[in-house]
């Protein structure tokens, strides 16, 4: 009995063993917990000031890689990489030998007769190691690895795809925040030239040489110019806003100025940040299908499916397994083994059922691919046509603005000497304000949708010397 209960006892001294090895994971899972709810309260989150961070210098490759690490994307994206990490780890350990530890203790009465006397109270000490391998299971484990495996490829690829979707994402809002500051200076440009006007048309009013409606359609003009610079200057403050989201920040954090300070030469500082591409749509689409990340992760999404169906169609086979025990106590040191075959004889079709689901599902992800090649050349025409407008655009408005500062010159002049009516001044003020807007909507059009094309084709072309 001694020597059964000194058996026993190492049975809970191993499981005793096996429950500490399991303290560590739990308290990490304890400690993401504990971090979880804090931030799922109601109450308002303290967050961390970055106004030490030096922005200054700053160009688009430095705010897309600060952005690539402060975007919760980015994160959620590489806790589905360490889910398909663990899922397929949870796969591949099935295939390693299953061994259980038990050991407890019972008690029970052995009565003389059916009066209960005489009744003896017996104990008893269990304590066993049994092990399953698995020897065949028609592929099941296989099918299982393969879509594991694929799972995780095409968590990696959506990683991928969501860096391209933030380089993209802060692209565009930093080329419309330089837009809407050119912009801004348009506007003010503008608004300098009513003035002047305004003061001209009153001199030469005092002077008796022009009407006084002259002077009263150079204040509407002025009116409607700072009308015009509030909107561009709104414009503005929303740009920065949407910048500041793009970068992973917020705007209890920093403001528009800490990260992106306004250009002297707003109207002039035109610079290239993205290399400039020359290939069409169908070029672009022939680089995508071979680099977008989205279709790569589509089409891993396709080969796990074909493996569900492996899995489906094993499934509809018996396991084969061998499984033993060795028995510490009463009597000490026991050993048993034996070959078991598992095979489900009725479950009301639910097995066939599920390879039908999976030819389903396996289905749905090829359509889903072609659907994503088809949407993805729609885009890449629209973004190709769009930069090789935005070029034509430039060429023809920095044309545009040369003339129409000749003519406002002119025009002012002419003003001056009486040739020239208010609305001649008024046309040409217009003229050269649009001509100058122009300018700077199509430099930056072709920016953004270099950035477009970046995102799309997952490729991003070799820099040059571009040029302003």
């Amino acid at each position: 009995m001694c020597a059964m209960s000194f058996f026993a006892k190492i049975g809970f001294g191993a499981a005793a063993l096996l429950f500490a090895s399991g303290c560590e994971t739990v308290d990490r899972a304890r400690r993401a917990q504990a971090e979880a709810e804090a931030a799922g309260k109601d109450e308002p989150v303290v967050r961390d000031s970055v106004r030490n961070v030096d922005f200054k210098g700053y160009r688009l490759t430095d705010y897309v890689a600060w952005a690539m690490n402060h975007r919760p994307g980015i994160e959620a994206a590489y806790l589905s990489i360490s889910n398909a990490v663990l899922e397929l780890s949870r796969v591949t350990s099935d295939r390693a030998l299953q061994a259980n530890l038990s050991s407890g203790f019972s008690q029970s009465t052995a009565n003389r007769n059916s009066h209960f006397s005489g009744h003896q109270d017996r104990g008893k000490f269990t304590s066993d190691v049994s092990f399953d391998l698995l020897i065949y299971d028609f592929g099941r484990i296989d099918a299982q690895e393969r879509q594991a495996r694929e799972n995780l490829v095409a968590a990696q690829r959506d990683l991928a795809e969501q860096e391209f979707i933030v380089f993209n994402d802060v692209a565009k809002s930093y080329f419309t925040l330089l837009q809407n500051d050119a912009l801004l200076e348009v506007a003010r440009t503008n608004e300098f030239q009513y003035a002047e006007h305004l003061r001209q048309a009153e001199s030469l009013f005092a002077e008796g040489e022009v009407k006084k409606l002259d002077v009263l359609k150079a204040r509407v003009d002025l009116s409607d110019a700072r009308l015009a610079m509030i909107n561009a200057s709104n414009d503005v403050v929303t740009a920065g806003a949407e910048f500041i989201r793009a970068l992973g920040l917020s705007v209890d954090c920093v403001s528009r100025e800490d990260v992106a300070s306004v250009a002297d030469n707003a109207l002039e500082s035109f610079r290239r940040d993205l290399p400039s591409t020359v290939y069409g749509a169908g070029e672009a689409l022939d680089l995508a299908r071979t680099n977008a990340p989205s279709l790569k992760a589509l089409r891993a999404r396709l080969r796990a499916a074909s493996a569900e169906v492996d899995y489906a169609i094993a499934d509809l086979f018996p396991t084969i397994s061998f499984s033993g025990a060795v028995s510490f106590a009463d009597p000490a040191w026991n050993w048993s083994w034996g070959f078991k075959a598992l095979q489900n004889l009725i479950d009301g079709y639910r097995k066939r059922t599920l390879v039908d689901e999976a030819v389903v599902a396996l289905e749905r992800s090829r359509v889903a691919l072609d659907e994503a090649e088809q949407n993805l050349s729609r885009d890449l025409a629209v973004a190709t046509a769009t930069r090789d407008n935005a070029r034509v655009s430039l060429e023809t408005a920095r044309i545009e603005v040369q003339q129409a500062k000749e003519n406002l010159d002119t025009v002012v002049e002419q003003y001056r000497l009486g040739d020239a009516s208010r609305i001649d001044f008024t046309d040409a003020a217009s003229g050269f304000a649009s001509a100058l807007g122009a300018r700077v909507k199509a430099f930056y059009a072709g920016e953004i949708a270099e950035a477009e094309l970046i995102r799309l084709t997952g490729v991003v072309p070799p820099s040059k010397n571009n040029g302003k």
